[in-house]
């Protein structure tokens, strides 16, 4: 994995676990990341997607396969706007 791939997980890790928490009653503490997809080369419409599984303070773990479309939405736009800061991505 990139140093630019490590970065993107490590800024998107503590978004997803308070994304999670502040809208569901039960608390995630950690989530495991790995890319589903990342570009060699990135047009605009070609953004990394992120798979992971929440870990619940109860113990029950979550895939992003079982999560809300709106929360998979969010954190798709957040992994996007991140990607394209790091990139320093300018639209045409």
């Amino acid at each position: 994995m990139s140093k630019e791939q490590e970065n993107l997980l490590k800024q998107v890790r503590p978004m997803l676990i308070t994304g999670w928490n502040l809208n569901n009653e039960e608390k995630c503490y950690d989530v495991k990341l790995s890319f589903a997809f990342y570009p060699t080369e990135y047009d605009g419409g070609n953004p990394p997607r992120i798979r992971y599984t929440l870990i619940m303070e109860s113990g029950r773990e979550q895939s992003n396969l079982n999560c809300s479309k709106h929360f998979t939405d969010m954190i798709n736009c957040i992994t996007k706007c991140i990607y394209e800061g790091q990139s320093h991505y300018r639209p045409q």
